[in-house]
């Protein structure tokens, strides 16, 4: 028997398809036909990680960083 650890991302997963949140999504913002997924499965996706991940996603700064550090921190990310 293999046993893996998946943590809250079932949970997440179940959550997010009981609320129908791609579904929704979809209807507002349908996308095109040559889309390897649709808008609210990436929606869904972007969710399923935020609440399973304590870390902020990207470069953003932290919001109590001083604002010169923000401005230069900016100035070297990558156009």
């Amino acid at each position: 028997m293999v046993e893996k650890r998946l943590g809250a991302l079932p949970v997440v997963a179940e959550f997010l398809r009981r609320l129908d949140v791609a579904g929704i999504v979809d209807e507002l913002c349908p996308g095109g036909a040559s889309a390897h997924l649709t808008h609210g499965q990436v929606i869904e996706a972007l969710v399923a990680n935020r609440l399973t991940s304590v870390r902020r996603l990207g470069h953003a700064p932290h919001p109590d960083q001083p604002a010169q550090a923000r401005s230069d921190r900016r100035a070297r990310l990558p156009a």
